[in-house]
């Protein structure tokens, strides 16, 4: 059985400086119940020197989107950064988040205390239908085994 996910890259690879933003892509999850983003980072020059904003955003259209009530930084969902920086390795977060019941298109934006290369990739499961081709994967080559 192929499984029903689909591969969507939430930010592209981009090095970012202190202060500016890695804003990531819309992900428009029409179809799905459940999204994955995983999200990485080069490592910092010092262990306080992580990133200072992570968040996810919401909206019904790709021009009006709001930050996800609960999920940033220091609300009730909260991610922690400077907790978990790593020097000599590669740092990660990742959010899990149940698309039933939520807005149509959604982004993550992280921005770090110093440069680092940020990136994220998303997966969408639980879908409608399963795809059939790499392309509605989201993929260039899709191989199940």
């Amino acid at each position: 059985m192929v499984p029903a996910t689909k591969f969507v890259t939430a930010i592209i690879p981009i090095s970012k400086t202190n202060g500016a933003t890695a804003a990531g892509q819309i992900i428009d999850t029409k179809g799905w119940d459940y999204l994955q983003i995983g999200i990485v980072a080069s490592t910092a020059d010092v262990v306080s020197n992580t990133i200072n904003v992570l968040k996810l955003e919401e909206g019904d259209t790709t021009s009006s989107l709001a930050t996800f009530a609960g999920a940033k930084q220091d609300t009730d969902f909260t991610i922690a950064t400077n907790a978990y920086t790593a020097t000599t390795s590669d740092n990660a977060w990742a959010y899990g988040i149940d698309l039933r019941g939520r807005k149509r298109y959604l982004k993550v934006s992280v921005s770090p205390q110093t440069t680092m290369v940020i990136g994220a990739v998303g997966i969408l499961s639980r879908g409608e239908k399963a795809p059939a081709t790499a392309a509605e994967a989201g993929v260039l080559n899709a191989v199940y085994v």
